[in-house]
């Protein structure tokens, strides 16, 4: 029973220092998607740089690593934790997010994450700044983006008032320095479609 539970604890904590790496990842990502504001030349410059570096390569790599990692560990402790034998040794799902709600949203981040990637690698570096502003001029991709974006902040929201208590730094849960994190990364996402609109009127 022990070197179950270690086992557990374990994967949480892998499943944690990866949900970490795209926490840092979205803010690294916002902090160029940022210079939109800053025009054309400034942002195109920026994505023809990055992508053309070595470093591009390496990320793509990591995060497809470690997002495969997270998908599947979590997937795996769950079928795990549903054919576990005897009700002492089975967990019950929280009540406060139920199982659909929980494994939509999980599959809504996924679809996004994945059609995303697809969108901006099906789009050269130095056409980026206009494909944006062409992609929210569509009503459905607000729809789309948005969706995401709700489905993003709501597991990074519950992620980040989890992780320090499973990485064993805190032994509390604070929502809502994790609520002011996430409000401030998701304004930011916001703010590029919401400045495209602001623009046209």
């Amino acid at each position: 029973m022990n070197s179950i539970k270690n086992n557990t604890v374990r994967q949480k904590k892998m499943m944690a220092l990866a949900g970490l790496f795209w926490f840092f990842f979205l803010i690294f990502y916002l902090l160029g998607a940022l210079t939109f504001h800053a025009g054309e030349q400034t942002f195109t410059a920026l994505y023809v740089w990055f992508n053309s570096s070595i470093f591009s390569p390496i990320l793509i790599a990591l995060l497809s690593v470690t997002i495969i990692f997270h998908v599947v560990t979590a997937v795996t402790r769950q079928l795990s934790n549903n054919v576990s034998s005897g009700d002492r040794y089975k967990k019950p799902y929280p009540k406060a997010i139920p199982r659909l709600v929980a494994w939509s949203g999980a599959s809504i981040i996924l679809i996004f994450i994945v059609t995303h990637s697809v969108q901006m690698f099906s789009i050269d570096s130095v056409d980026l700044y206009s494909e944006i502003l062409i992609i929210f001029q569509r009503p459905m991709m607000w729809a789309i983006y948005g969706l995401g974006m709700i489905a993003i902040s709501t597991h990074l929201h519950h992620g980040l008032t989890n992780v320090l208590q499973t990485l064993g730094i805190s032994s509390k849960q604070p929502k809502g320095f994790a609520f002011g994190i996430v409000f401030v990364i998701m304004a930011g996402y916001a703010s590029i479609p919401l400045g495209i609109l602001y623009a046209k009127i």
